[in-house]
């Protein structure tokens, strides 16, 4: 049955014991994971799936259900696509999330949210050319949280909307400050969620809010991942296209990691493939998972699109990505996202040295 919004329940009256669960979970996801026409298009859905078993999980209706749900938003906060069995654990993991749920709220008035800023570096001249924005929450009992520990907690609750536009909002004024007084060419990045990009008035409400911040858009360069593109091609299309009217490139993040047609890379204005970390760290001596990045590095040089290698942490990496022509790198081998304050040190040293952020 329905049982209400994207949420659905599945009674099972005659199981042998927790296998028998198990494997209707598995077909389920086989079932739901294969691509279905809609209309001109072809779409992919994910699947979360929580379990309940009589009489461990609950003894009467009620229990049930709410037992099978916790265990299913327990799916979900590991990336969907996957199914759990309710535990007893899981009760105390809700109410921890209730709590933090409630702390998240409250950060977003009490202004402890903090915007930390990744290098962009030329891999030939060692030049800081554009600054990642990433939030951080400094939690008065927890200490400072990393976008792992509550983003999707923030996607869950809606939230992520509200949160992303304040750390634009300070990223704007800082970069915005710093393209102003010295660094002309700087650019900035944001990471932009499913919610707000599917959001009817998203362009104009980007552009309200770099108007606003006096930030000019030719600066700005938003990060999109691939499975956003493909959830509504004709729609994501015509804002993109929108964006890149008034100046704002376009990147698309993690690429190669999800599902696409490599169809879109031509008929979009796309400016920048950001090459996955996972793909970097295959960067070794003889492995053969290096012949991921050699293949997306080729294809953005015919494309003549820019190239940003994410999660680049040796000599080694960096050596191979410049070699292959890859145009800018970030991870740890430059140090790990930092203040504003430190990053405007390094930006007025021109120049940044391995490690040394």
């Amino acid at each position: 049955s329905r049982f209400g919004g994207d949420e659905f329940t599945l009674l099972l009256p005659a199981i042998h014991d927790n296998d028998d669960a198990r494997q209707i979970a598995r077909k389920l996801i086989r079932a739901l994971q294969a691509p279905f026409q809609l209309g001109e298009h072809e779409v992919f859905v994910g699947v979360s799936i929580g379990i309940a078993v009589y009489p461990e999980a609950g003894e009467n209706l009620d229990q049930l259900i709410q037992s099978a749900d916790i265990a299913m938003y327990h799916v979900k906060a590991r990336g969907k696509d996957g199914y759990r069995f309710y535990s007893r654990s899981m009760s105390v993991d809700t109410a921890n999330r209730l709590n933090l749920e409630r702390d998240l709220r409250l950060a977003l008035e009490r202004e402890e949210l903090r915007v930390f800023y990744q290098p962009q570096v030329c891999s030939k001249s060692n030049r800081i050319v554009g600054l990642e924005a990433l939030v951080r929450w400094q939690h008065p009992e927890r200490g400072l949280l990393y976008p792992a520990d509550f983003l999707p907690l923030a996607e869950e609750t809606k939230l992520i909307v509200q949160l992303s536009e304040w750390v634009m909002d300070h990223a704007f004024r800082d970069v915005g400050d710093w393209i102003r007084n010295g660094h002309p060419d700087l650019r900035l990045a944001v990471n932009l969620s499913p919610t707000q990009v599917e959001h009817p008035r998203f362009v104009d409400n980007l552009v309200r809010r770099m108007t606003k911040q006096h930030f000019p858009p030719d600066n700005l360069e938003i990060e999109i991942t691939e499975n956003v593109i493909m959830s509504d091609l004709d729609q994501i299309s015509h804002k993109l296209r929108e964006l890149a009217t008034v100046g704002v490139r376009i990147a698309i993040d993690d690429f190669g990691t999800g599902y696409s047609s490599l169809n879109y890379l031509h008929r979009l204005p796309i400016h920048t493939l950001k090459v996955d970390q996972s793909f970097v760290r295959a960067i070794r001596s003889g492995e053969d998972g290096a012949c991921i990045v050699n293949a997306i590095v080729a294809m953005a040089h015919g494309l003549k699109l820019e190239i940003v290698a994410e999660g680049v942490e040796t000599d080694e990496q960096l050596a191979y990505l410049r070699n292959l022509g890859c145009h800018q790198v970030q991870g740890f081998f430059y140090g790990p996202a930092r203040p504003a304050e430190e990053v405007f040190r390094a930006l007025e040293e021109r120049s940044i040295r391995a490690a040394s952020f």
